[in-house]
């Protein structure tokens, strides 16, 4: 018998004018003891509405199922079971974790507060004797320094840090369930590997079932016994991990799998671009009465590299590394020390007009366009807010055709123009960042985390987007990422970075095929 049993579910959303939006379309699975179940596909294809549906966690009324619509765990029908009921279940027999934790903990009480509430709630334990469990759990999900971090609060936690106590809030109660929904997405290739591995040894501790939902293939292949493809709330296919990856049926799914394996022929140059030499980028971290720094962090230790014209440099390495302040540094974000020459020209040689003039070379598209695009502007004044400062002396209808042009560049229309951020999905705001950025037409695009927050099939469509612009202008890239992925589709060279020191550098191939050092093999073998 299986432990949960969905059977033609439809989630639907009530809208206004008497309309509905289906969410989830005849939706049916099963879950057995102890096996994992990957659920995967791009945002908006029913995944974590199917989920929610499990625990009753949707906004019903609004939110409503039809008749044949049916869940149940351990032969007992979910759909319209009472709150009180639910609570007995949820956190207990089935846990959840959700997909950003510091949006799921709360950032005014402690660790131990937060796990020790469901500790107290559904096992009735006293608070002395939930804090002995606190830090038990703490321990098993390898968090170091537990009894000292037990007092910290979500914020003096890293991504992997508070992703792992997400997981000890869930197992807490020892559930029959466990619900991951994309618990991976934001973490490092290493950190993603880490939790995958913990997810796995608790599963076997604990004899737990697990439904794992991502749109990172990779993962769901290191982790599921089974996996369950959904587009626009359907499931297009499924079957054991195997045969759906050595034998996809749907072109979706192919497109899925392809999507990983994006490849770019190498291309050299001797004409240098961009030259850095013992670059070194310091914070002060202590300070006595009179400013004097008596200790500070070294966030880029003497880095040299060097990128020709038309050319890629991929910057990698886990958070921390000092990739984002290396990229700001040669962005003249971050004050520096050492050489950067462009052109053969010391940056910091130039007086501020002259460092002005240069900006529009050298451009940046940041991480998240969703918070690096004013959403008081609309697209025509975004993207052309840079033509204007640059290029005073250009009239508005030949920088509105400049920005129309820019846009069917990167694949948006003049229909967008009058439109805001928040009415484009996140691969068009981060084609929206990209025509910002080319406008000015820049020598050298740097580029933060470009993909990092976008669905696998997305992240090859900008992607291809960035391969062909560069053919088409000759531009630069610097290309900033911890996804080995996306960095082997788009680089030439490679700098691999840990503390703020260059481990590595070399071309693509020889970083991928043989890479020397033990923290690039560690990074390759964490994303394959």
């Amino acid at each position: 018998m299986s432990m949960l049993e969905v059977k033609n579910l439809t989630v639907k959303f009530a809208q206004d004018g008497n309309v509905s939006k289906t969410a989830v379309d005849d939706v049916s699975f099963e879950l057995q003891a102890g096996e994992v179940l990957g659920i995967v596909g791009e945002s908006g294809s029913g995944k974590s509405v199917t989920s929610l549906a499990v625990l009753g966690l949707l906004p019903y009324p609004k939110a409503f199922h039809e008749e044949a619509s049916s869940i149940t765990f351990e032969g007992k029908e979910l759909i319209g079971l009472d709150d009180k009921m639910f609570r007995q279940i949820r956190g207990n027999r089935i846990a959840y974790i959700f997909q950003e934790p510091m949006s799921s903990l709360n950032p005014l009480h402690t660790i131990e507060k937060q796990i020790a509430e469901s500790l107290m709630l559904h096992q009735k334990l006293t608070f002395k004797q939930a804090r002995k469990e606190v830090l038990r759990l703490l321990k098993m999900t390898g968090i170091q320094n537990a009894e000292k971090r037990m007092k910290s609060y979500p914020f003096e936690l890293s991504g992997g840090q508070r992703q792992r106590v997400m997981i000890a809030m869930a197992i807490a109660n020892k559930p029959d369930i466990l619900i991951a929904d994309e618990p991976t997405t934001a973490l490092d290739v290493t950190v993603q590997e880490q939790i995958i591995n913990l997810l796995i040894e608790l599963k076997e501790k604990l004899n737990m079932s697990i439904i794992f939902i991502s749109h990172d293939l990779t993962v769901i292949r290191k982790i599921a016994d089974r996996v369950m493809v959904m587009k626009n709330g359907k499931i297009i296919e499924q079957g054991l991990i195997k045969q759906v990856f050595e034998h996809p049926r749907h072109s979706y799914t192919k497109d899925l799998i392809n999507a990983h394996m994006l490849r770019k022929n190498n291309k050299k140059s001797n004409d240098i671009l961009l030259q850095a030499e013992k670059i070194r980028v310091t914070f002060p971290l202590k300070k006595n009465l009179w400013g004097r720094v008596l200790e500070q962090l070294n966030a880029v230790d003497n880095v040299s590299f060097s990128l020709a014209k038309g050319t890629t440099l991929g910057i990698v390495g886990e958070s921390g590394s000092g990739k984002t302040t290396l990229g700001s540094a040669i962005a003249g974000l971050n004050t520096y020390q050492g050489k950067i020459l462009f052109k053969d020209i010391e940056i910091q040689s130039l007086t501020p007009k002259e460092r002005q003039k240069l900006c529009k070379d050298i451009q940046v598209v940041f991480q998240d366009p969703y918070n690096s695009l004013n959403p008081r502007m609309n697209i025509e004044e975004i993207v052309g807010e840079g033509v204007s400062v640059h290029y005073p002396e250009i009239n508005k209808a030949e920088r509105r055709k400049m920005v129309i042009e820019t846009l069917e560049e990167t694949g948006l229309s003049e229909s967008d123009l009058v439109k805001y951020p928040h009415e484009f999905s996140g691969g068009q705001r981060q084609r929206i960042a990209i025509a910002r950025a080319l406008i000015l037409k820049p020598q050298l695009l740097i580029l933060d985390e470009p993909t990092s927050a976008l669905d696998v099939t997305i992240q090859a469509q900008i992607i291809k987007l960035l391969q062909e612009i560069q053919e088409k202008r000759n531009l630069s890239y610097i290309f900033i990422s911890h996804d080995m992925n996306a960095v082997r589709a788009m680089s030439d060279q490679i700098l691999v970075m840990k503390d703020g020191r260059a481990v590595e550098i070399g071309s693509c191939e020889d970083i991928f095929e043989r890479p020397q050092q033990n923290y690039t093999q560690k990074l390759i073998a964490a994303a394959l």
